[in-house]
């Protein structure tokens, strides 16, 4: 839990290393210099982005929303072209913007090449021999400020990030806004009990393909029948399947053996599709995200959504296309994403998790954490399995056997990567 006054106490300590204009070396993904930027410049403060020919798009975009974001004054780009390794060109481009500076300056140096940290560095304390250096350590999110006399100053960053902002500094747009509110998550819950039994879970999945599917898909079985014919479906017969999950249908209005899509819409869902999709094992991701909320105060969540999927013209070179978090959530700067599946299958789990470490990567660098809520028996060896293969020791699998107490579970895994 956050302690009282940390947000006030963690301005005080930074504020002396607070600048006027702010260098920043731009990297591969954008995040780390948003932080430094948000952290160590003063109000109407100038952030300088040297970038290469490599990283000018990330530049831009870090340019954009830093223009965006009160009570900064402005935003430059240095262009070092493909000169990222050219002593001489690298600190005529310094110079040229950084000679004449009224202020105080800082450079943050966490992005970019070594080349360019050392020809910078050397550039700029040149200059200004009083400038303040800094480093974030991604690992630990601590701020070192460089000293000659003494150890570094470390301090703890931990700036308020939304997910729209560590989306937006992608150039990555949703196709439909995700949402914060899960529906009707007490029947989730039961969902979720129901699927601690691998029986009645897949009494479910075999009425779920031989009933829902069958009635509310298209012939080919790909894709969900249009609104109009879903309204127009028979009632779902429900006799096929355990009294117990039965009564559970009960809570969308459920009787005498069938289950009406039309009268289910009115429980609180916003069409017929996302009946189908919730009973198809969407329900997860409403549970899942209905979980996090139960403890996001606890462990100071500023934000929780589900269902993320990116719009595919915003994708530039076509590599976000087949992006798609289930739940993430935010604390501080540092982004949580989970991937939902109701299988058990160990492969298709693997899967899951892989992609869903991948995109998280690019989104929150590599202090971003990734878990896993599957129905896999054995979520422990399938942990091991995949620490081994991403070679992350921070990622979380839970299987069904945890889906009793999912919320405190997952409170235990955020805090374990304090």
């Amino acid at each position: 839990m956050v302690p009282i006054g940390y947000e006030s106490m963690l301005k005080s300590e930074l504020e002396p290393y607070k600048v006027d204009y702010l260098f920043l070396l731009m990297g591969d993904n954008p995040l780390p210099n948003y932080i430094a930027a948000i952290s160590l410049l003063k109000s109407k403060g100038t952030a300088f982005l040297v970038h290469t020919a490599r990283t000018k798009l990330q530049a831009q975009r870090l340019e954009k929303v830093l223009v965006q974001t009160k009570p900064f004054h402005s935003a430059y780009l240095i262009d070092l072209g493909d000169r990222q390794a050219d002593a001489y060109g690298i600190g005529g481009k310094i110079r040229e913007y950084a000679e004449g500076l009224s202020g105080l300056v800082g450079l943050n140096y966490t992005g970019g090449t070594k080349a360019m940290s050392v020809h910078t560095y050397r550039a700029i304390e040149k200059i200004y021999p009083e400038a303040v250096f800094s480093y974030l350590d991604s690992n630990s999110l601590e701020m070192y400020f460089d000293s000659d006399i003494q150890d570094s100053d470390r301090i703890k960053v931990s700036p308020q990030l939304s997910l729209s902002k560590m989306f937006q500094l992608h150039g990555l747009s949703w196709r439909v806004p995700p949402s914060n509110t899960p529906v009707i998550p007490k029947l989730a819950i039961k969902f979720a009990q129901l699927h601690q039994d691998p029986i009645l879970a897949e009494s479910w999945r075999k009425w779920c393909n031989q009933e829902l599917r069958r009635k509310a898909r298209t012939r080919d079985q790909k894709q969900w029948k249009e609104e109009s014919e879903l309204r127009k479906i028979s009632p779902l017969n429900l006799q096929s399947l355990p009294e117990t999950v039965q009564e559970l249908l009960q809570d969308v209005g459920a009787k005498n053996c069938q289950l009406s899509l039309v009268t289910a819409c009115e429980y609180g869902f916003s069409d017929y599709t996302s009946i189908c999709e919730w009973f198809d094992g969407i329900w997860l991701e409403h549970f899942v995200l209905a979980q996090v909320q139960t403890v996001a105060k606890d462990l100071n969540i500023q934000e929780s959504k589900m269902s993320f999927r990116i719009d595919e013209k915003s994708s530039q070179w076509r590599q976000w296309e087949k992006f798609e978090f289930d739940v993430a959530f935010v604390r501080n700067s540092q982004l949580f994403a989970l991937s939902c599946t109701t299988t058990s299958d160990r492969r298709f789990c693997k899967q899951k998790l892989f992609e869903a470490n991948t995109r998280a990567r690019q989104l929150g660098g590599i202090e971003a954490r990734v878990g896993l809520v599957c129905c896999n028996d054995n979520p422990d060896s399938l942990r091991s399995e995949l620490e081994v293969e991403t070679r992350d020791r921070k990622i979380a699998v839970f299987g069904r056997q945890d889906l009793g107490d999912l919320g405190q579970k997952i409170q235990r895994w955020v805090q374990q990567n304090d």
